[in-house]
């Protein structure tokens, strides 16, 4: 019975507070837990159709709306990885041809923010994936501004012991978004 409960609480209340630590927690579980479901079940679909998974972008287009559903990057990745035997490589140009973002919000506050130790703890190969998509963009961002690590450090995807979601987007979606020029 107990563990019935348990695995319950994960769908029985959506956006639980996350003015404490269970309520992180529990909102990191139910993120990663349906962005996986959702995945699993599209990859499925992909390849029952008999499709070359190394194509799937070319026929699968997933749409981030807001920085909830972004633990959905790594999964790819990590499923394209794991599971289907690419490179890294292979499996982050996939994703990154995959996604689009839309931004609908400017407030700092509601563009969301993991603790590294959290992330690390509940699910720690997506946290080996961001860090590793991580490594990449700061040396990309480096190429292009002329080596300031300070502006790399600024727009990093992990700083100040946090993973900044949005920022994970614009490092790995194919298009990025505003609801209006403001949010663009």
């Amino acid at each position: 019975v107990e563990e019935k409960e348990i695995a319950e609480v994960i769908s029985k209340v959506l956006y639980p507070e996350d003015n404490h630590y269970e309520g992180k927690e529990l909102r990191l579980k139910q993120q990663y837990f349906f962005c996986a479901a959702s995945l699993s079940d599209i990859v499925k679909k992909y390849k029952a159709q008999g499709n070359d998974i190394r194509k799937f972008y070319e026929k699968v287009s997933i749409q981030l709306n807001d920085t909830h559903p972004v633990i959905s990057i790594p999964e790819l990745i990590r499923i394209l990885v794991d599971t289907e035997g690419l490179s890294f490589n292979e499996a982050f140009e996939i994703a990154k041809k995959t996604f689009n973002y839309t931004n609908h919000t400017v407030m700092a506050e509601a563009l969301e923010k993991w603790d590294v130790n959290l992330v690390k703890q509940i699910v720690p190969r997506i946290f080996s994936i961001i860090v590793e998509i991580n490594n990449r963009y700061c040396q990309s961002l480096m190429e292009r501004n002329g080596g300031d690590s300070a502006k790399t450090t600024r727009m990093s995807i992990i700083k100040d012991n946090m993973i900044h979601m949005a920022t994970l987007c614009v490092a790995a979606s194919h298009s990025v978004n505003g609801v209006s020029k403001l949010h663009s």
